[in-house]
């Protein structure tokens, strides 16, 4: 098996295994986040660290068509976790604040990646920095190489789903 197979099955692999830590990771910060999608959980997360979100930040910011997030809204809204508000001087721009059940998901959601995180920078504080260099610098050009492949397929296909 050539390295580039070796490295396309590797990344497969670690992909799945993120996946699986993922679900581990939402079990330990709390049962509340049972019930919430990845796409619906960072859709709490940024209502509750941004002033006024609307539809339009919301798209903005986790990179999902008006529609998609018109969707994730509505399930948030039948699941309690957000209500739409208006302000005065502007009564037809529509807001999203968190309910209490929704400060629940977003503190468990917080939680859930601090943890995380703390476990990623343990591991990586034991490896040497030219190493963890080389790998950063494979990592970014992959990571600008699977945008520029997002990009060209979603051209192709204008349609995003919210789940």
């Amino acid at each position: 098996m050539t390295i580039q197979k070796q490295l396309i099955s590797l990344i497969i692999n670690i992909h799945e295994n993120l996946t699986t830590l993922d679900k581990a990771y939402k079990k330990e910060a709390g049962e509340i986040l049972n019930d919430y999608n990845f796409n619906e959980m960072h859709c709490v997360d940024f209502i509750g660290k941004t002033e006024n979100p609307n539809v339009t930040k919301l798209s903005q910011h986790l990179n999902l068509t008006r529609g998609a997030i018109s969707k994730i809204i509505k399930k948030l809204v039948k699941k309690n976790a957000i209500e739409i508000y208006t302000t005065e001087s502007n009564k037809k721009e529509i807001y999203y604040k968190l309910t209490p059940t929704g400060q629940k998901v977003f503190y468990a959601h917080e939680k859930m990646h601090k943890k995380w995180n703390n476990d990623d920078l343990a591991y990586l504080s034991g490896i040497e920095e030219k190493d963890l260099l080389t790998v950063n610098n494979f990592l970014t050009n992959y990571n600008k190489f699977t945008e520029s492949r997002i990009k060209i397929l979603k051209g192709n296909n204008d349609e995003d789903t919210a789940d």
